[in-house]
């Protein structure tokens, strides 16, 4: 079996009650996936690890294998041995276990532990960081604001470009202007917790202004100004 007829297998086994085999084959997906098929990624750390964990609410050892998978990673990341994809594995599976508070905690870690691949995790990390109310590391992390934000406008402009000459597509550039709006409110919100005030109503104008065509501006000016 190739690595998605494997995964589908794991589903079938748990839907039949096949418990332990479903999460030989879960542990091998995760494992071993991406060696056999790249585009795997995000099936991997999204439907995977869900029904991995769904495996693990009617078999208790699933759940424990995966936290444990969690752990194994995240001391690897400490050790210094790891890199972003198993940055992104633990925030993931912190993601699917309902612990982003667990991602916070390990991101203050390697912050003291790895100040560089802390850094170039920081838009994996961001999210959790921000729900736990960590501004100050999230300001820390968080890359130059105007370029990022006029970084973020140019793809959507791309985008943009792309639906235009392909038409019709009408939830797809809806889907990129959300995608942006949220990037900028991310980047703005961190900043308004900090007191850079001046600077966030500078950088929320400009976000608007950074944008030529006239649909997706208005699109976009009524996500950063919504009425009151």
């Amino acid at each position: 079996m190739d690595a998605r007829e494997r995964l589908d297998a794991a589903s079938e086994l748990a839907g039949d009650g096949q418990y332990e085999e479903a999460l030989r084959e879960f542990q091998w997906f995760h494992d071993h996936a991406l060696e056999e098929d790249l585009s795997l990624y995000g099936v991997r750390l999204s439907y995977a690890l869900y029904a991995w964990v769904e495996l693990g609410a009617e078999y208790p050892p699933a759940l424990a294998a995966l936290e444990a998978v969690r752990e194994r990673d995240a001391a690897l990341l400490l050790a210094g041995t790891g890199k972003r994809q198993l940055f992104h594995d633990v925030v993931a599976i912190d993601e699917e276990l309902g612990k982003t508070e667990d991602t916070h905690a390990l991101c203050v870690a390697l912050e003291r532990a790895d100040p560089g691949l802390m850094s170039a995790c920081a838009d994996i990390a961001l999210p959790a960081i921000i729900a736990a109310g960590d501004y100050a590391l999230a300001e820390r992390l968080l890359p130059e604001p105007e370029d990022t934000i006029r970084q973020r406008s140019r793809f959507l402009m791309k985008a943009f470009s792309r639906w235009r000459r392909q038409h019709g597509r009408t939830m797809y550039i809806s889907s990129q202007i959300d995608i942006y709006a949220s990037d900028v409110r991310q980047v703005l919100g961190v900043l308004e917790q900090r007191g850079r005030h001046a600077e966030v109503a500078r950088l929320r104008k400009l976000a608007v202004d950074l944008i030529p065509a006239t649909t997706v501006r208005r699109a976009v000016r009524a996500a950063l100004f919504p009425r009151k």
